[in-house]
């Protein structure tokens, strides 16, 4: 059989990649979900991206029960943006809050400007409390129209869903715009997030 010569081979370039980092940790659970219901006794909190629920105030980054919690996230951190983004630069932890979900609470699309890295560790996640889901800016949905069938991969996808689990560390560049679903489970959903500079 003759060989096709005119075939070309085609060189494929992946462009403006986006990562998000999830690692577990061996965090103290019940310590953490006590100092969660106590700040939030304690404050009235704010309103950002949170629809309904609570979200603390910027916590105090010397807070003894969340030491370990921020080396990790510094570590873990560092080792990210320096694979990743190739960036020689030491990253600290800018600020850190509270997420107190209840029913049907969530947070809209938004992104954490000012800032390098943001992410989030969870706490306590009850079944079908709310996925963290992550949005593609460039709107496919506009050009492509993805037949029932479609494979859904990192090229073709508006939207990038991860369930949380508990104990676990997710990291992102700050610009990467995301939000959560709703709890819907009547027990609630408890994380902590935070930003580094």
């Amino acid at each position: 059989m003759k060989k096709n010569k005119d075939k070309n081979t085609m060189e494929i370039f992946d462009i403006f990649k986006q990562f998000v980092g999830k690692t577990k940790l061996n965090e103290d659970l019940k310590k953490l979900i006590k100092f969660s219901f106590k700040i939030e006794k304690e404050q009235k909190g704010r309103f950002i991206s949170n629809r309904g629920g609570f979200q603390s105030n910027d916590l105090d980054l010397k807070e003894h029960v969340l030491n370990s919690l921020i080396k990790k996230i510094e570590l873990n951190s560092n080792v990210l943006f320096n694979d990743f983004l190739k960036i020689k630069q030491q990253l600290t932890l800018g600020n850190i809050w509270i997420n107190i979900n209840r029913y049907k609470d969530f947070n809209i699309p938004h992104v954490h400007p000012f800032s390098r890295l943001s992410g989030v560790f969870y706490v306590k996640i009850p079944n079908n409390s709310g996925a963290l889901t992550f949005i593609n800016d460039y709107p496919l949905e506009y050009f492509i129209n993805l037949p029932s069938s479609a494979e859904f991969n990192n090229y073709n996808s508006s939207e990038w869903k991860f369930e949380p689990e508990e104990n676990t560390l997710y990291l992102f560049p700050s610009w990467l715009k995301h939000y959560v679903h709703p709890n819907l489970s009547k027990q609630e959903r408890i994380s902590i997030s935070f930003n580094l500079v």
